[in-house]
């Protein structure tokens, strides 16, 4: 096997935006003397492999290069044409000088500023065409080219190898200026913007920075078709450039004027492979191009990339000193997978990009922002769900993910100018959710949560998700949609969760004795135990954690799932010893099967006289009336009569046990228990039988 030399350039790292485009010059011009010449990525470090053998054999190379002005030249010759289509708005004169005028050598540099549609789209990497602010890039390239060719006063020769050697090896470097690169080089300047003092903002860099970083602009050109595409957003025509997050405030709008997605790749690649991976600068998700920070950091996590792509360093292009000027900053590292995520996570993702991109857009109107604040949380959210590794962390980020968008569901439900708008979704799929919480200890509040969002949709009642905000399905059914009006459905509010669950009962059972074939209104997919029950009806229960978890959980689609699946991936223990039976659980045994269809048939069944009917939601709504008035030995004497009236004679035991109070009793029903369990509690109700 072949060995290759390899150089290691520890000035050149990924921290800085100017940085990484000195780095990408590099090895466009390595490449003119050693074509098989590659580059990668190691520990943030740029590395050539393949190439020149030593650092100073590069060094005296491009040293070579500045010396004789070999750079590629960075000319603007479209500016007086660009300039006057900007104050009109077209595009015109600077369509036809690029068709008629434009030589071979200045349209990659021309590619990389500018795309034309029916206006000037220029690429915020470049601001207005090459100037940020006062910025001129040319300006500042042509006084750093000048100063490394033509040594001025006591500096010779050595001294200004010296100085490229010592800024590839991460040295201290002696002659700074400004060459008007503050954008890049941002880390580089005195003050961003202290308050206090008047910002300096130009910045001190060698001029080896410059003119590296300036012969990396040429990849920043994307292909024809981006361009070109009628179809596209303008920062979609530019490589790995999206527009930027949503902002929080209107103080806030306008601050960032867009984001560079920088590539970073631990597998070396030839500069004709790096200039193929530029050109196609493209993430997709769901079959189409991100353009937004949430769907570009989806589609890497979700999709994986190639040509050996490792991570992308997520750059910030915004203003600070001046309105005028930017700053790059980096904000967030996003690792890409080496695998593409499992299917939960990919349906859930896209599920919540499909919300967010019905929310309200923040936008310009004028001069002043109009921010309806609704996309941020999910943007931001979905950034770091996908920066983040796998672990503890990723699946405390995905909970936080499902919290901001129930979060926003809510802001859009207590807003009547949201709920008019078109905002729909889906619910996220059972699946994810078992994923996220088998890495969590499924504690007791966790099971009450799941249980109780499980409860099942029927012909009139609907998942829990519409009683907790105010939306319906849509007409095919496949997603959620809030009506101009809030529903009647909706009876979550702001008091505690028992009150919350205490409305939520009344409206099932009003909802179900509305239907011609009543059936009991509180069938669910998860059950849990008659331990947790207990724990409820005694007040040991964290009602806080419950309301938590239930949130969360209410956001999940579980009609497709599986109980004993579920059970066996949650270690979900069924082994837990039973509580004594007590005044509570025999109250709650006494009502339960009115609430579940499954028990009330098999006590018919084990019955010699039963009647057979099996409509129960009648003396369900009845004692659901008593329990809300306070009146449990009324609640029990209609359980009874109706245990009665189907053939279930009960033994008179005579006054009721000592138990919970109503309310306790009334939320209890909305807890989905295994009805195995309370079906032997139930028989102590029953007259004992004569042996």
């Amino acid at each position: 096997m072949k060995e290759l030399p390899v150089v290691s350039l520890n000035g050149l790292h990924a921290g800085s935006l100017g940085s990484y485009l000195a780095s990408l010059g590099l090895l466009s011009l390595a490449a003119r003397r050693w074509p098989k010449t590659r580059a990668c990525w190691r520990n943030t470090r740029f590395c050539l492999v393949g190439g020149p053998k030593a650092l100073n054999e590069l060094v005296e190379f491009v040293d070579r290069i500045g010396e004789t002005k070999a750079w590629t030249q960075y000319e603007k010759p479209w500016d007086e044409e660009k300039r006057v289509d900007v104050k009109k708005r077209t595009s015109t004169r600077t369509a036809h000088w690029r068709a008629l005028e434009a030589d071979e050598q200045s349209l990659p540099a021309f590619g990389a500023h500018l795309a034309l549609d029916d206006r000037v789209r220029m690429n915020p990497l470049l601001g207005t065409g090459g100037n940020a602010g006062k910025r001129d890039f040319a300006k500042g390239w042509k006084a750093a080219v000048k100063f490394i060719s033509e040594p001025q006063g006591r500096l010779c020769r050595d001294d200004l190898i010296n100085e490229l050697s010592a800024f590839l090896s991460d040295q201290r470097c002696i002659y700074l200026a400004s060459y008007q690169a503050g954008s890049w080089f941002g880390m580089d300047n005195k003050i961003y913007n202290s308050g206090n003092k008047r910002p300096y903002c130009q910045g001190k860099i060698t001029p080896w920075a410059m003119t590296l970083a300036c012969e990396g602009l040429v990849y920043l050109s994307g292909s024809s078709s981006r361009r070109l595409g009628s179809r596209r957003q303008s920062k979609g025509a530019f490589p790995f450039i999206t527009s930027p997050i949503a902002p929080t405030s209107a103080d806030e709008a306008g601050r960032i004027d867009a984001e560079f997605w920088a590539p970073i790749w631990d597998q070396p690649l030839t500069e004709p492979e790096l200039r193929s991976l530029f050109l196609r600068g493209r993430v997709e998700f769901d079959a189409r191009g991100a353009t937004s920070p949430a769907v570009f950091a989806v589609g890497i996590t979700s999709r994986g990339v190639d040509a050996g792509v490792s991570e992308f360093r997520r750059f910030l292009l915004l203003h600070t000193t001046s309105p005028h000027t930017f700053e790059s900053q980096l904000a967030t590292i996003i690792p890409v997978p080496k695998t593409n995520s499992d299917s939960a996570t990919t349906r859930a993702v896209r599920s919540i990009v499909e919300f967010h991109d019905t929310l309200e857009l923040d936008r310009k109107v004028g001069k002043r922002w109009k921010v309806a604040g609704l996309r941020q949380p999910i943007e931001q959210a979905l950034v770091d769900f996908s920066a983040a590794r796998r672990g503890e962390d990723s699946t405390a980020l995905a909970w936080k993910l499902v919290d901001e968008m129930l979060g926003t569901l809510v802001r859009v439900d207590r807003n009547r100018r949201f709920r008019s708008g078109s905002v729909k979704f889906r619910l996220l799929p059972g699946e994810w959710a078992v994923r996220l919480l088998r890495e969590d200890q499924l504690e007791r509040e966790t099971r009450i949560a799941l249980a109780i969002s499980s409860l099942e949709e029927t012909r009139v009642s609907a998942k829990l998700i519409a009683y907790r905000i105010g939306v319906q399905k849509s007409p095919r059914g496949l997603q959620w949609e809030f009506p101009e009006s809030p529903p009647a459905r909706r009876v979550w509010s702001d008091a505690e969760l028992a009150e919350n669950l205490r409305s939520t009962a009344e409206r099932r059972v009003m909802e179900t004795l509305r239907e011609s074939v009543s059936r009991p209104p509180f069938r669910a997919t998860f059950r849990v135990g008659l331990d947790d029950l207990h724990a409820w009806l005694a007040g040991e229960v964290d009602e806080e954690r419950v309301r938590l978890w239930l949130d969360r959980l209410c956001m999940f689609d579980w009609s497709e799932t599986q109980h004993r699946e579920v059970a066996r991936e949650l270690r979900w223990t069924s082994n837990v010893p039973r509580p004594a039976v007590d005044g509570a659980l025999a109250l709650y045994a006494l009502f339960r099967p009115l609430a579940s269809d499954w028990l009330f048939r098999q006590l018919l069944r084990e019955s010699e006289i039963a009647t057979g009917s099996t409509s129960t939601c009648a003396h369900l709504g009845r004692v659901v009336a008593m329990l809300r008035h306070g009146d449990v030995t009324a609640a029990a004497e209609v359980a009874i009569a109706a245990y009665r009236a189907a053939g279930l004679e009960t033994a008179d035991f005579g006054p009721m046990p000592e138990g919970p109070d109503s309310d306790q009793l009334l939320t209890s029903l909305v807890i989905p228990v295994r009805d195995e369990q309370v079906l032997s509690i139930f028989r102590r109700w029953r007259n004992p039988k004569q042996v």
